[in-house]
């Protein structure tokens, strides 16, 4: 059986498979082209001048990993930050309480008080099973997360969203790959989007006592087994159908 931490490491070469392979395709592309650049298209959105591409080394601010996957630089000098994700991911944006407290102050924490309001009235009691916790962003909100900051590793310009194989075909100056390039406003504007909060660990608990330093709820006890405490807020775009939704 594979240990929580291999089936991180896994997934993680998996997107730098998808992030290399898509630079790989650029950079190859721009060398047959001569040097010049080129336009990388999918279905419905294209970027045009680009002379170049790398993956984005730097960390956000916050220490959590970066919102910007692959930098496309432009004939202009200027260039186009990238979030890669899979066709599954399971997260969209955000960089945990951390990072959404960077781009909305007091926002993740106002969800926090309404997540522990809601397990109160649901009669959740210390030490049981606290179920995984779902909010409805509005349309204002997410399109601040989803977009980032400078702080965040971003602000991000496409999502890029398609299999861990980029494959790519280049014509006349085009490179086409197979995923599906969508501006982050875009994005924002046709996707419901929601909050997900859960454990860290699958021995944590509920434990209605325990608070941040601002006396926000941090909801969940620390795991007896690894002796961390926490939780995990992300933004998805598929809440599980069983599962109540919060508006806060």
């Amino acid at each position: 059986m594979k240990s929580f931490k291999e089936y991180l490491t896994e997934a993680g070469k998996k997107f730098e498979r998808q992030e290399t392979s898509f630079v790989n395709a650029i950079k190859a592309a721009v060398k047959k082209n001569g040097g010049n650049a080129v336009t990388v298209k999918t279905g419905d959105a294209s970027i045009k001048n680009v002379i170049n591409a790398k993956k984005y080394s730097d960390r956000a601010s916050s220490g959590s990993e970066p919102y910007t996957d692959v930098q496309l630089f432009l004939k202009n000098g200027k260039f186009v930050n990238i979030s890669m994700k899979g066709e599954s991911a399971p997260s969209l944006a955000g960089g945990g309480l951390t990072g959404i407290e960077k781009i909305i102050p007091g926002f993740g924490f106002k969800f926090y008080i309404a997540a522990y309001k809601n397990h109160i009235k649901n009669k959740l009691k210390a030490g049981q099973k606290v179920p995984d916790t779902y909010g409805v962003l509005n349309d204002a909100d997410k399109k601040l997360i989803v977009v980032g900051n400078l702080e965040m590793g971003g602000p991000i310009d496409y999502m890029y969203i398609g299999p861990m194989n980029v494959q790519s075909k280049f014509d006349n100056g085009v490179l086409t790959v197979n995923g599906k390039l969508t501006s982050s406003e875009k994005y924002a504007e046709s996707h419901e989007l929601y909050f997900r909060l859960r454990a860290r660990r699958e021995d944590q608990t509920f434990d209605p006592t325990s608070k941040y330093t601002n006396g926000a709820p941090k909801i969940y006890s620390r795991s007896p087994s690894k002796k961390e405490g926490g939780s995990k807020l992300v933004v998805i775009d598929k809440p599980a159908s069983n599962r109540d939704l919060i508006t806060f």
